[in-house]
């Protein structure tokens, strides 16, 4: 005589799909963690330097400001060496870091919205924002190194450029609210807007293992993959050397630098645009923070299907040097009619088309340096590959308000123009692109 076992509920509902082995799942949470990449990136870039600029910021004060708040994403390496060695298996190699990491993250915004600094806090905003900067750049590299581990070949110009259209769309989505919100709110409800935003995303998220088998939370059953165990190393040697031997690759290198420099369009937004649209053309803090907006929703919906159908007609190679002279060209083009600039039609143009150009020109680099990356130090060297170029835009951003108070608007534009240039030279002696640079 058999005897019924009564099933609860938990054991009779089948856990949801593990990432590694659902593409929708997959696709579905990396969309969702690049949009929250927004949030700080909105705030830091959009929303703040239009409202700091607005209540009389300088160029150098805004330029600041941008720099040091930006400068965690150039130290990504060492978030990357530390998740190499280091995670709690039984919840997999990436997925544990990217829930504290965004726990911590809605910790900084609750925070800010606490001390509420003001305009003549700049000292302090910037504070804040660096340490929310530091929460999402663990998580940025903590998912980045989930692609490379568990997103096949064939998916991944796709998935990068799904990652950086809603990280896109993120930025506009926040970079809008915050404006809106500094404008007619408080700093307070700004930042708790925000943070139960990351809050209710972060949820999602967490509702999905990274292979099965796996832990859903640090106090449920489960166990580590065999994936997990074979690939996490258990030293420091191992993850350093093989860092350092893709470093020293001269054309890694010049890949490098090549990425750093194409940063220039970005920080002449970043720092520039600012003070160029509010205090030189007139705008508002919420006009700029609302052009900023549109123009992050244009680069998403590019980003979304462009570089795929690019990548596909002419290949990686010329599709890269194509967005590099492109960029060169407006940039040099805007310094050249600067003078002649009748209203802000140009202005609006040309930081449109420079925008843009520059997010698809990231999310080609981005889909080489995936290609070329070891999966079993992938959070290193992935991370190196990103901290560079936000190591160059933050410097570039840093520096910016000096070239301009001492050569004016249009000589850096032409300086971007430059730098552009070197950096299409420098990923033309990299073979940047050239499949048959892969290792077999």
């Amino acid at each position: 005589m058999s005897v019924a076992i009564p099933v609860t509920a938990a054991q009779a509902r089948p856990p949801l799909p593990a990432l590694s082995e659902h593409k929708i799942a997959r696709f579905a949470a990396i969309i969702v963690l690049y949009f929250l990449q927004g949030v700080p990136l909105g705030l830091v870039l959009v929303a703040l330097p239009g409202w700091l600029a607005e209540n009389g910021a300088t160029p150098l004060q805004v330029g600041g400001f941008v720099g040091i708040a930006m400068l965690p994403w150039s130290t990504k390496l060492l978030n990357g060496l530390v998740m190499d060695r280091f995670t709690f298996k039984p919840m997999g190699r990436r997925r544990g870091w990217i829930l504290l990491a965004q726990g911590l993250m809605v910790a900084a915004l609750i925070a800010m919205a606490v001390v509420a600094p003001g305009v003549k806090d700049i000292a302090l905003l910037t504070g804040f924002c660096f340490v929310l900067n530091v929460c999402v750049t663990f998580a940025d590299v903590a998912v980045d190194g989930m692609a490379v581990d568990i997103v096949p070949d064939d998916e991944r110009t796709a998935i990068n450029s799904l990652m950086f259209a809603s990280q896109s769309f993120g930025i506009a989505v926040c970079s809008f609210l915050a404006g809106q919100l500094l404008a007619s709110g408080t700093m307070t409800q700004m930042a708790l807007v925000l943070a139960s935003m990351v809050a209710c995303a972060s949820a999602f998220v967490a509702l999905f293992r990274e292979r099965p088998g796996e832990r859903l939370l640090p106090w449920t059953a489960g166990q580590a993959s065999p994936e997990c165990e074979a690939r996490q190393n258990s030293a420091w040697w191992p993850i350093l050397s093989g860092v350092v031997r893709s470093v020293i690759a001269p054309r890694t290198l010049l890949f490098l630098l090549g990425t750093g420099c194409a940063c220039a369009g970005f920080a002449f937004i970043d720092a520039v645009n600012p003070t160029l649209a509010v205090q030189h053309l007139g705008w508002t803090s919420e006009r700029y923070s609302s052009l900023n907006a549109l123009l992050s929703l244009i680069a998403a919906g590019f980003a979304l299907v462009t570089p795929i159908l690019l990548v596909r007609w002419f290949g990686l190679r010329r599709t890269i040097i194509g967005h590099f002279l492109a960029i060169a060209a407006l940039a040099a083009l805007a310094g050249a009619s600067f003078a002649g600039w009748q209203g802000d039609t140009l202005f609006m143009a040309l930081t449109a088309s420079i925008y843009v150009l520059s997010v698809l020109l990231t999310v080609l680099h981005i889909v080489w340096a995936m290609r070329i990356s070891n999966p079993a130090i992938a959070a290193s060297q992935f991370a190196l590959f990103m901290a560079v170029p936000n190591l160059a835009r933050s410097i570039m951003s840093g520096n910016s308000g000096w070239v301009v108070e001492h050569g004016g608007y249009a000589t850096t534009y032409g300086v971007v123009a430059g730098i552009v240039l070197l950096g299409l030279v420098f990923c033309l002696l990299a073979r940047v692109g050239d499949e048959r640079q892969l290792p077999a």
